[in-house]
């Protein structure tokens, strides 16, 4: 009976992990406009465990609403709003700094930037106590279109199972 129960656990886990591992790649439109990182909508379940509050931002060339759905209480919570790509943050980097929400609430905050050249991204950082356990979420919103530089490619192009390019990138030994 001992040597079963290994035999089965192994044999579960090995048909549990494609499963856990594989999360759907959902890409936002580029540019003006409105984006929502919100892939849990149809009920699909990823592999990585994060913070329950959806992250969606309506904008501008220069400035953005961020909305942020909590899905239930949440203790100290900090936002931290951050550029790359040359995205300069303007206004207030930590909007949000030891925040507490007793249910489920939605809340919206104003964020002004200068763009970088070309396309840029606005990074949300959301992290806290949820349920009682610490948790963190980042999301990242596309700003412009893509530079003649930034078009060009640097590494191969496929096309994965589900249907969206993936670009490999050649490694550095610089990284090592």
């Amino acid at each position: 009976m001992n040597r079963i129960a290994p035999a089965l656990l192994s044999g579960l886990l090995a048909l549990v992990a494609p499963v856990a591992c594989t999360s759907p790649a959902k890409s936002s439109p580029a540019g003006s406009g409105t984006a929502d990182t919100s892939s849990q909508a149809d009920g699909a379940t990823t592999g990585k465990i994060s913070a329950p509050v959806e992250v969606g931002a309506t904008l501008a060339s220069d400035k953005a609403t961020v909305t942020l759905r909590f899905q239930g209480p949440a203790d100290d919570v900090q936002v931290d709003i951050s550029g790359l790509d040359g995205l300069r943050v303007t206004s207030e980097t930590t909007p949000l700094r030891g925040a507490r929400f007793e249910q489920a609430t939605t809340t919206t905050l104003d964020v002004d930037f200068t763009p970088g050249d070309g396309r840029s991204l606005l990074v949300v950082a959301i992290s806290g106590t949820f349920r009682g356990a610490p948790m963190t979420k980042v999301a990242t919103f596309s700003v412009g279109e893509p530079s003649v530089q930034q078009q060009k490619t640097q590494g191969d192009v496929v096309t994965g199972d589900d249907g969206q390019p993936i670009k490999l990138m050649p490694s550095s030994d610089s990284a090592r």
